[in-house]
């Protein structure tokens, strides 16, 4: 984070120690011993309170109950104006699990550079199949990872089978792990009729899915239940599902919506930037970066590092449809705060990019 402001940094720790707790369990079910980094968060937001004369939480479920029961409005914190969302949670009432938003602000309190942080991981298989000219098999792997946040055992085998990963193959079962026991109702897991994310059954009864997306349009709903003795594999983490194989569902949308005479679409090239490389012969030619963050401001600010020391400014930022249309001053905030000394980067939905590209293939006379 390069924000000066001590109270933002206070935040930044504060929503990272709860991000580490649910990586241990459940944050509802926590019990000691705290890892160092939680304690330390809870020191520092116990003192912070003393120094303001407000009362702290006494303990890391206090904190916890924080993140629930208090939107951010209500912390004593002092926060750079227009960047936080005063009704905005750190933790979700329902799942007891962080939110979207509080991902997103551990990332950024975590790096300075949070969209390359994002994807560290895949770098290296980026550089593996670059190694073994395997680039056919990079965006096979980025595809698998986009469409299965969960699987048995025996559908892994069967992905392995199905699709030809080449040199990466050995890697796969490296993004899984079992799944916790915070997914498991009644002998079996339920995956998101949407986007096949595990669910989780709150205590009102209702299904939570943590991609913010499946809530867009209503009830979430479950799919067909894998049987917890299958032995089932979650995708790990939930930064990765969140800011990498997430995104890719958006990826793979635009992909298909863009089968149009004359154009070529390569998904996650491995040589340059971007997720698709959008080419019109003789026409025009585009790079996409695919984006889905929840806050517009630290999108902005994540594009802005990116832009200022890895030359990100050539490709389009695509950001996910259901994003603007829930905030139609999105996209304004977005470049708002992506805008850096060389300019403001180019920052689009996904359907003004791909009505873009079907307007340059009808003039050319492709469509």
């Amino acid at each position: 984070m390069t924000s000066d402001n001590q109270d933002e940094h206070l935040l930044g720790a504060v929503a990272s120690a709860l991000v580490t707790i649910d990586e241990l369990r459940d944050l509802t079910v926590f019990q000691m011993p705290y890892p160092a980094t939680v304690q330390r968060a809870l020191d520092r937001i116990v003192l912070h309170c003393l120094r303001r004369y407000a009362r702290p939480p006494k303990s890391v479920p206090g904190l916890v109950r924080w993140g629930y029961e208090r939107h951010l409005g209500g912390w004593p914190l002092t926060l750079p104006d227009g960047v936080y969302p005063a009704d905005g949670f750190l933790v979700d009432a329902e799942s007891g699990a962080p939110t979207a938003l509080c991902h997103e602000i551990a990332l950024c309190a975590e790096t300075d550079n949070p969209l390359q942080e994002a994807s560290r991981r895949m770098a290296t298989m980026t550089d593996l199949a670059s190694e073994y000219s395997q680039a056919p098999a990079y965006g096979t792997l980025r595809g698998v990872l986009a469409t299965h946040p969960v699987l048995t055992n025996d559908l892994l085998n069967n992905v392995r089978f199905a699709n030809r990963l080449g040199a990466l193959d050995e890697h796969l079962g490296d993004f899984y792990h079992p799944i916790g026991l915070e997914y498991e109702i009644d002998g079996a897991v339920f995956p998101c009729a949407n986007c096949s994310t595990p669910l989780r059954l709150t205590a009102a009864g209702s299904w939570w899915c943590e991609r913010e997306e499946c809530g867009t349009g209503g009830a979430v709903s479950p799919g067909a239940p894998l049987d917890w003795d299958a032995k089932v594999l979650m995708q790990m983490g939930r930064k990765h599902r969140q800011f990498v194989s997430g995104p890719g569902r958006t990826v793979l949308r635009i992909a298909n919506s863009l089968k149009l005479p004359g154009v070529t679409v390569r998904r996650w090239p491995v040589h340059g930037p971007g997720d698709l490389r959008v080419e019109l012969p003789g026409v025009h030619a585009w790079t996409a970066l695919i984006v889905d963050w929840h806050s517009p401001v630290l999108l902005g600010r994540a594009i802005a590092v990116a832009m200022s020391r890895y030359g990100a400014d050539t490709a389009i930022w695509v950001v996910a449809q259901y994003r603007v249309d829930a905030d139609p001053d999105y996209l304004r905030v977005v470049r708002e705060h992506a805008t850096v000394a060389t300019g403001t980067p180019q920052v689009c939905s996904e359907e003004e990019f791909t009505d873009m590209v079907r307007r340059h293939s009808k003039e050319s006379g492709h469509a």
